[in-house]
């Protein structure tokens, strides 16, 4: 092989590689993405808990 081949084949590769890295890296959840659903939930559950506290007041 020519070493042009052999450049662009390392290359190649070597783009494969980072690029698989780059995109399995994104499907993880960072801890900031954890955090925030986190608090939405806890928000959520405040808000059903003023709505069950409002509900009990008008019987």
């Amino acid at each position: 092989m020519s070493d042009q081949v052999l450049a662009t084949l390392i290359t190649t590769i070597g783009s494969i590689i980072v690029a698989w890295i780059t995109a399995h890296q994104r499907s993880q959840p960072t801890e900031a993405d954890r955090l925030r659903e986190q608090n939405r939930k806890l928000k959520e559950e405040i808000k059903e808990r003023k709505r069950h506290e409002s509900t009990k007041r008008h019987y």
